[in-house]
């Protein structure tokens, strides 16, 4: 009987691994929302959920209802790049990972002079799938905690050769990619990158902000506008119809408008930064930058500021990645619904990838909590808007982030390091761990857990790389389920892209795997 009961379940499991996918006439249409928590794998949402909410509660994103294991190699290696990743997400087929940014290659350091090779998307469209969805009436947005430019926005917008080509991209958001000049605009873009946008002779603003001077610099190394064309975006921009802004009193000016007045809906243009939003360097390099908040001392976000710049200058407290997405969604609802036809928002929380890669565990913790809470936000939007998709990924796994609990401690209380090494050949000591404010500080201490324990931890890195990892893709509202119908056994990078398209078209495209991207055509 035990047998036959285990031969049922089997049959059961078989039945559901293998349920057919839906036919193209039950694909519905309607908004998709890409969330890239970038970096983010399944160890750094398990040490979120310990520190946030104890090891027994629950983050926005462990209520997204489905779910699948996402495979993100690139056509030349098992990792994936920021670039290489995003421009997979966006063109449905694999690239190579150095060098590419809406296009396959580019900029290599063992080929000096490459600029990539244009290529269709897997629809054939001769763009990325947020290009076509402009193109098809669709309004179209992006938001991101890191500059603009940045990949994970960047490639669903511009093609370029090297993906330090902030100023080039940056222009193709308004001018359009090389050979496609005049594309439809998104509607929204909030984020960092105000540098990219600004001629680097500009002169910083005094005591009012115009569209002809500078607010941010960067906090670390001081720096301002970079553009060496002489053009000023920022003017640009404002001639095309965008509202510009730049700071958290313009931002929360802008939102009371929004909510007062049901029929505003403006194109915006925000830049809350010089280039990313947030501080990725070292804990110990932002104490020794004086770039702390002593009255956050004793809370759980510390006194590090990893966002903005420091109390009473125009870039304090800007807007975090939750508040962006609720103004982008509200802005996009709005066009959609004037335009008749729904809406594709880009966001991404570069945070979780750039403070992991720069081994900063609690600059870590605080961007997935900006994340997760950009999640709730998000959850809430497809609660009142069903005819909405969320789905999110992430292109590899920062750092390799492990959580060590009890923490490591010496006889001051301090995290000191992991175990030592097993081999005995070359050093004995073992590998440096992450407290509160860096290495051989107080250890963190999760929330409570259904014991009511509050547990101590400490947090490791197999590195300052992105590496495989364990990524898991998740996601709610419309075709959601087909994670689990159809890409339960196989969910890659490219079929990320195959899934917003039939949301946006109502075709299920077949997969691409194995195949390399088309040339594009004249």
């Amino acid at each position: 009987m035990r047998k036959l009961g285990m031969l049922v379940l089997a049959l059961a499991l078989l039945a559901v691994s293998v349920a057919p996918v839906k036919s193209q006439e039950e694909i519905q249409t309607g908004n998709v929302i890409f969330f890239h928590p970038d970096g983010s794998g399944l160890n750094h949402w398990n040490a979120a959920r310990m520190y946030w909410y104890g090891p027994d509660g629950a983050l926005h994103w462990d209520g997204l209802p489905e779910m699948a294991v996402y495979r993100g190699h690139m056509s030349d290696r098992l990792v994936g790049t920021s670039n290489g990743g995003a421009t997979v997400h966006a063109f449905g087929y694999k690239v190579l990972g150095p060098g590419s940014f809406g296009q396959d290659g580019g900029i290599d350091p063992d080929e000096p002079g490459s600029d990539g090779r244009p290529i269709q998307a897997l629809s054939g469209y001769p763009g990325s799938l947020l290009r076509e969805a402009a193109a098809a009436g669709m309004p179209i947005g992006i938001v991101n905690d890191g500059d603009l430019p940045e990949p994970g926005t960047g490639a669903f917008l511009a093609e370029v050769g090297d993906r330090n080509l902030s100023n080039e991209i940056a222009r193709q958001f308004l001018d359009g990619r090389p050979g496609f000049e005049g594309e439809p605009l998104p509607k929204v873009m909030l984020g960092g990158g105000e540098a990219f946008f600004l001629p680097a002779d500009a002169p910083a603003c005094d005591d009012e902000i115009t569209l002809e001077c500078y607010v941010h610099v960067d906090q670390v190394n001081g720096r301002g506008p970079a553009r060496d064309d002489g053009r000023n975006l920022l003017q640009e921009a404002a001639e095309l119809g965008y509202e510009v802004i730049r700071t958290r009193a313009e931002f929360d000016a802008l939102w009371g408008r929004i909510q007062a007045e049901p029929d505003y809906a403006p194109m915006v243009l925000g830049l809350f930064a010089r280039d990313d939003i947030f501080n990725d360097t070292t804990e110990e390099r932002l104490i020794a930058r004086g770039l702390v908040d002593d009255a956050m001392a004793d809370t759980k976000e510390g006194r590090l500021i990893i966002w903005g710049s420091r109390p009473d200058t125009p870039g304090y407290n800007p807007p975090t990645p939750a508040e962006m997405t609720q103004m982008a969604l509200e802005l996009l609802r709005r066009h959609s619904e004037a335009a008749g036809q729904p809406f594709f928002l880009v966001t991404e929380v570069e945070s979780t990838d750039n403070l992991a890669n720069n081994a900063n565990a609690i600059g870590t913790l605080r961007a997935l909590k900006a994340a997760d809470d950009a999640i709730g936000v998000i959850r809430q939007f497809i609660a009142e808007n069903p005819n909405t998709l969320l789905l999110t990924a992430a292109d590899s796994d920062a750092g390799g982030l492990q959580v060590f609990s009890p923490a490591p401690v010496d006889g001051s209380g301090l995290v000191t390091t992991s175990g030592g090494n097993p081999t005995g050949i070359g050093l004995d000591q073992g590998f440096p761990l992450d407290g509160v404010e860096g290495q051989h500080t107080a250890p963190f201490v999760a929330a409570p857990d259904a014991f009511g324990n509050e547990l101590d931890f400490a947090i490791g890195w197999s590195g300052t790389n992105d590496v495989a990892g364990a990524i898991l893709s998740r996601a709610e509202g419309l075709n959601a389920e087909l994670l689990r119908t159809h890409f339960s056994g196989q969910f890659d990078s490219t079929d990320v892209y195959r899934l917003m398209y039939a949301t946006l078209f109502g075709e299920l495209l077949p997969p691409a795997y194995g195949q390399q991207a088309p040339d594009r055509g004249e």
